[in-house]
C-alpha cells in the first residue's frame, strides 16, 4: 500500500555485481543520495547464491546482476538487460597453464566458480559438456570475489571473469586471461525485481539514477571505466 500512494522506505537494499559496483555505482549512488537522503541503503554483493533467495523473501529489492543460467526469465522475477559482455577463464600471471588454448588443458586443474542455487551449479559443467568434455575434477564454489582474487592470485586456481572485471583487476591484482580456442558464453547483465508488485519510489528512483549514470558522459571521464567498457555492449 506504501508504494502504491508513492511513499518512500526507510531503508533500500541492493545486491550490485562486482564490474557495475566497480564502475557505475559510485554516481550511481551519489545521485540517489541527492534526491532521498532519507533512505539508508543496504548493498551486498551480486552473487546469485545471496540475490536470488533475497528477492524471493522480500529482504532485497533491486538486484543489478545476471540472471540464473540457462534459466529465462519468470513470472517470478521482472528482467531488464543493461549491458552484454564476454567471458574468460583467468589465471595467476606465470600460472603453468598461461599459455593455454583449450578446455581440455585444464580438466585437472582447481576451477573456481560462483554458485547458481538455482541450478545448483551446473552452468560450469555445461560449457565443458558443449565442446564434448568430461567435467574437471575439482570445481569449488565461492561467494566472493575478494576471496577469488586471493585464491587466483597465490595458488594455481582457475575460474571464470566477465571482460569488465578481468579489466578492472587483471593488471593490479596479477591475473590474465586465457587465450583459449572455445568460446565462452556472453554474459548479461541486467536490473532484476520481483514480479507482481509496484516499485516502491525509493527503488524506481535508484534504478533512474542507474540508467541516467550509465546513459551519462561522466563516466567517460574515466580511463579505468572506459577500459573496463570497451569490452561491453550497452542495451539501454
Amino acid at each position: 500500500m506504501d508504494a502504491l500512494r508513492g511513499n518512500a522506505r526507510k531503508r533500500l537494499s541492493v545486491a550490485v555485481t562486482a564490474w557495475v559496483a566497480l564502475t557505475f555505482l559510485p554516481e550511481t549512488v551519489a545521485r540517489f543520495r541527492e534526491q532521498m537522503p532519507q533512505i539508508q541503503i543496504e548493498l551486498f554483493e551480486g552473487l546469485l547464491a545471496i540475490a536470488n533467495p533475497r528477492l524471493r523473501d522480500g529482504s532485497l529489492d533491486i538486484y543489478i546482476g545476471r540472471q540464473t543460467p540457462g534459466v529465462s526469465t519468470t513470472t517470478e522475477f521482472a528482467y531488464r538487460p543493461l549491458f552484454a559482455s564476454s567471458r574468460a577463464v583467468v589465471a595467476r600471471r606465470n600460472h603453468p597453464n598461461a599459455e593455454s588454448r583449450s578446455l581440455a588443458d585444464l580438466l585437472d586443474l582447481d576451477w573456481l566458480v560462483a554458485l547458481d542455487p538455482e541450478t545448483e551449479g551446473q552452468a560450469p559443467y555445461r560449457m565443458f559438456a558443449q565442446y564434448g568434455l568430461p567435467v574437471p575434477r575439482s570445481i569449488h564454489y565461492l561467494h566472493s570475489l575478494a576471496v577469488a582474487v586471493a585464491l587466483l592470485r597465490y595458488t594455481d586456481m582457475v575460474s571464470i571473469f566477465p571482460w569488465p572485471l578481468i579489466e578492472l583487476c587483471a593488471e593490479r591484482d596479477g591475473l590474465c586471461a586465457l587465450p583459449l580456442r572455445e568460446q565462452l558464453a556472453d554474459s548479461m547483465v541486467g536490473i532484476i525485481t520481483r514480479s507482481g508488485e509496484p516499485p516502491d519510489a525509493a527503488s524506481r528512483c535508484f534504478i533512474d539514477c542507474l540508467i541516467e549514470t550509465v546513459r551519462g558522459e561522466k563516466w567517460m571521464q574515466s580511463s579505468e571505466i572506459q577500459r573496463a567498457m570497451h569490452s561491453v555492449e550497452i542495451l539501454i
